[in-house]
């Protein structure tokens, strides 16, 4: 079996430990220098929450808008459920909830990922809020982040006062089992975190769609994997996690391919940029403007896929231990 020798892992904990942000730095100190480093984390996540209990501050490094969103509190959230046995987390979980039930659009059954003043300030063409004139009710991406929010809120409902849970859940499910065509990978790691949060026979009501539909998107060319695509490993975070039809030999060559990537170039790059896209978007835009602050995203991305490339190989016992 191949490992990321100790070296190449070295060389990548460097590369977080000097340029990554604060906050992959302290959870980089807490997962492998096995220190108690939970209140730094915390304190760390704090600095993205707003007054409204929301969070943005370019925790999704993506856009830099300081206001809040409800993707970068769905990406809060990622973080504080790991530390939900802390009163602090709560504390940050109860007022992330009490924005994202005041920022609800009953219309829409959900939320947008970004608000629209996402346009005033620097962000990757994907984020642009574009104005439609016929806003329905269900769209291509729906479930990105609404589907996972709706797991935070089922996850703390004791903490919901203003949402019906259990409503928003039921049309959750029915949306995405009566979905025959999937055309984002985003969405689907969405709904496995809500996969994750559950009871069986809800798990049950999804599972085979959430199959399906990964089936149908998860890119098994080694060639590939170079850009930017949806690969195995995507899908699945670590040995126990639900494989949803991807074979131990597709997972255990997408392995061989990030230890090859990080023993190459000793950090995680990120497969795209500010400018991808963009003419699709909106050709009329400036992007070349948000060429410095994509320089420091990019930086940001560098420091985030590479401390989430080392943990997924610790997972699966892929780096070697000193003798």
């Amino acid at each position: 079996m191949k490992k990321l020798s100790i070296n190449s892992f070295n060389r990548a904990y460097q590369v977080i430990g000097e340029s990554a942000r604060p906050l992959e730095k302290r959870i980089l100190k807490g997962y492998f220098d096995n220190i108690d480093n939970d209140m730094e984390i915390l304190n760390e996540l704090q600095r993205f929450q707003n007054e409204d209990g929301g969070f943005g501050n370019s925790l999704e490094a993506d856009f830099r808008l300081p206001s809040s969103s409800p993707m970068a509190t769905s990406i809060a959230f990622e973080h504080l459920v790991k530390y939900d046995n802390r009163e602090e987390a709560l504390d940050m979980i109860k007022s992330g909830i009490k924005y994202l039930e005041k920022n609800f659009i009953p219309h829409r059954n959900g939320w947008f990922a970004v608000p629209k003043d996402v346009n005033n300030f620097p962000h990757g063409p994907w984020w642009h809020y574009m104005e439609k004139s016929d806003m329905t009710l269900i769209d291509n991406n729906w479930g990105n982040p609404t589907s996972q929010i709706i797991g935070y809120l089922y996850k703390y409902s004791t903490f919901v006062s203003n949402l019906d849970v259990q409503k928003l859940l039921d049309y959750a499910i029915d949306y995405f089992v009566n979905k025959n065509e999937f055309q984002s990978e985003h969405e689907i790691y969405c709904y496995i975190k809500l996969y994750e949060f559950l009871p069986d026979n809800l798990k049950n009501k999804i599972e085979g769609k959430l199959t399906f539909a990964i089936q149908s998107l998860v890119c098994t060319k080694r060639d590939e994997w170079d850009k930017y695509t949806p690969q195995p490993l995507h899908f699945v975070e670590g040995p126990k996690s639900h494989r949803f039809g991807i074979s131990n030999r597709l997972l255990e060559e997408n392995l061989d391919y990030l230890i090859d990537s990080i023993e190459s170039n000793g950090k995680v790059n990120p497969p795209w940029n500010w400018h991808n896209l963009k003419a699709m978007i909106d050709p009329h835009w400036d992007w070349n403007a948000y060429d410095e602050e994509w320089a420091g995203a990019k930086q940001e991305w560098i420091g985030v896929l590479t401390l989430n490339a080392l943990i997924t190989l610790d997972r699966f016992n892929r780096i070697e231990k000193p003798i």
